[in-house]
């Protein structure tokens, strides 16, 4: 378990609904990265034979193959590999967050997370770009779930 210092910072998510059709189901696989993100830490896949780290919980590493792998905590920095702005709400949980910036985020591990941009004053910042760093927050639903966001680090402008 993580001490208070270790756990990501965590906001209330601004829309309404329910998370539950929008997360994996929760299986034996998945339960690591979801409690994870539930008690405030980022969990991922590690592979045990080419070392590298994946963003999708899978039961064999797509770059070698091998089924060895441990979950280990990620920092949650990393740069924007790719980014869209939303102007229709596709979910009724999303509508009152038009328009809203989902990235695709390389963290520094080497996986690649896909997150809400979360800003403090919405639309006072220029557009995201590719290469921009970002850190982790996590978002509370209503109901308790949590997603991963991603804020600006400090030379993000």
């Amino acid at each position: 378990m993580s001490s208070r210092s270790d756990t990501l910072p965590t906001r209330p998510f601004p829309g309404t609904g329910d998370l539950a059709p929008l997360l994996p189901p929760l299986t034996e696989q998945s339960r690591p990265f979801l409690d994870g993100l539930r008690e405030g830490r980022l969990v991922l896949q590690r592979c045990g034979s080419c070392d590298r780290v994946r963003g999708l919980v899978a039961p064999i590493c797509p770059f070698c193959g091998s089924d060895s792998f441990a979950f280990e905590p990620m920092r949650g920095a990393g740069a924007v590999h790719s980014w869209i702005r939303y102007r229709r709400a596709y979910l009724p949980a999303f509508e009152a967050l038009m328009p809203y910036v989902v990235l695709c985020v390389e963290l520094d591990e080497g996986a690649r997370l896909f997150g809400r941009l979360v800003e403090d004053e919405p639309g006072a910042s220029p557009d995201p770009f590719v290469g921009m760093p970002v850190e982790l927050v996590l978002e509370r639903w209503p109901g308790g779930g949590v997603t991963p966001a991603f804020t600006r680090r400090e030379g993000g402008t």
